[in-house]
């Protein structure tokens, strides 16, 4: 498992790494294939066991924060992404929207939650 979290983490990094170089539309032609590659990688790896893969990192000191801290920047990403619609980008729409919008209606549950168990104790 520890080979398979750091190929994670370093696919992670790569999205990452590639839509942080885009700061206008005509840089996101550029980056398409090295996001082709990093989600590629990511959709490999997570073939194996996810349950085993998570506790491998919830029970081994210092994987999770490296992880949050990527995701935590994916995620940053992602909400650029959606407000300059993609830099006007359909590659990287068609690469990222189905990964966005699941993310985000995560987001919007995971606040409802929230929200109705902050409503029980009144």
């Amino acid at each position: 498992m520890a080979c398979v979290y750091e190929s994670l983490l370093h696919a992670l990094n790569q999205e990452v790494a590639a839509l942080e170089k885009i700061e206008e539309p005509a840089d996101a032609a550029g980056v398409v294939e090295e996001v082709k590659a990093a989600l590629t990688a990511q959709k490999e790896l997570l073939a194996v066991d996810t349950k085993e893969l998570w506790q491998y990192i919830d029970n081994t000191e210092g994987k999770k924060q490296p992880l949050i801290d990527v995701l935590e920047r994916l995620a940053l990403q992602f909400g650029r992404l959606v407000k300059t619609n993609y830099f006007d980008s359909a590659d990287l729409r068609a690469l990222l929207s189905a990964q966005i919008e699941e993310n985000l209606e995560a987001a919007r549950a995971k606040r409802e939650k929230i929200h109705a168990v902050d409503h029980d104790e009144d």
